[in-house]
């Protein structure tokens, strides 16, 4: 089985990416926009990382903005993030509709046809997550030699909610790294069913992120046994480093907003510092220490040159995902 390496230039660092929030310098705003109401896509249905974030944003971007309209939280779930991604590329450019997207999974769809994520406009970023690998709490399966060792007889099943989302990513290249024979079932509207599958015992393993994971390990559902980081923030779980898989400690569940293509400029300069502000506010911090989810928030600029990074690091894994 092919091996890849992540390299450095794949992780973006976390810069002072504040744009004229941070520089006092006055932002170009759109005049008179915004003037109606703004609907905030969230790709997946009720429940899991982005349904939270897509929620708490609509409330947080509302008193940032320079007219005050309302922010509507709107799930479009379906083909693993794409159907929504889909129907935002063929809207109007005029700001009133955004959306959050799945990245670095949402990448691995650019070669379909389907459609061309360069013509996406990249409105910002709101966070960076780690991911973690969980199984059934009161399953067989307890470490990865477990899953390993499992491997080597018949295998493994791990759910995913598809070909578009990091959950999908992450798995493929833990696999390979480990040499793991995987079978994925996909087909998951979003990340909770998919951690429910789990505890019911339809599949063996399934990868999320580590907010959600801790979510459904609190409700006893699942138990987290791996987390990809180079050291792992909860005791007695293993971590990239103590499996001698250094790369693994490289992949994070990113989430940038979007828009449809040709957004105007100004309209897109309105929209990040908007979301910047409510990303830097005590409100944000407040929220993301309590659901344990890491804001990282990058101006239009700065989310660019994320993706670009992003698309290397999903070039250079194009083995690993066959």
């Amino acid at each position: 089985m092919s091996r890849f390496t992540i390299t450095r230039r794949n992780l973006f660092p976390m810069t002072a990416s504040l744009g004229a929030v941070a520089s006092g310098i006055a932002p170009a705003f759109a005049a008179g926009f915004p003037s109606q109401t703004i609907n905030l896509i969230i790709p997946y249905g009720p429940g899991g990382s982005f349904d939270a974030y897509g929620r708490k944003f609509a409330q947080l971007l509302q008193p940032n903005l320079p007219n005050k309209v309302n922010v509507v939280p709107l799930n479009v779930p379906g083909a693993a993030g794409k159907k929504a991604i889909f129907e935002l590329m063929q809207d109007k450019p005029d700001g009133y509709n955004v959306s959050l997207i799945n990245v670095p999974g949402i990448l691995l769809g650019k070669s379909t046809g389907n459609f061309s994520l360069d013509k996406l406009t990249w409105i910002a970023n709101l966070g960076r997550d780690s991911y973690g690998l969980a199984v059934a709490a009161k399953g067989p399966i307890k470490t990865v030699a477990d899953l390993q060792a499992l491997s080597a007889k018949r295998p493994l099943k791990f759910s995913s909610t598809g070909k578009g989302s990091t959950d999908y990513f992450a798995t493929k290249v833990f696999a390979d790294k480990l040499g793991l024979n995987v079978a994925l079932v996909s087909g998951y509207n979003d990340s909770p069913n998919s951690v429910v599958a789990v505890a019911r015992g339809d599949v063996d393993a399934v990868v999320h992120s580590l907010a959600t994971l801790k979510d459904m390990e609190k409700s006893g559902l699942a138990k987290i046994i791996f987390v990809f980081q180079t050291k792992s923030p909860i005791p007695g779980v293993e971590d990239a480093t103590s499996i001698d898989q250094p790369d693994l400690g490289n992949i994070f569940q990113w989430r940038p907003i979007v828009g449809p293509p040709n957004l105007p400029a100004d309209i897109v300069e309105t929209l990040s510092q908007a979301f910047l502000t409510a990303a830097f506010s005590p409100e944000a911090k407040a929220w993301a220490d309590k659901i344990q989810t890491t804001l990282y928030p990058l101006d239009s600029k700065g989310t660019v040159a994320m993706i670009a990074a992003q698309k290397e690091m999903v070039d250079q894994a194009a083995s690993a995902l066959k």
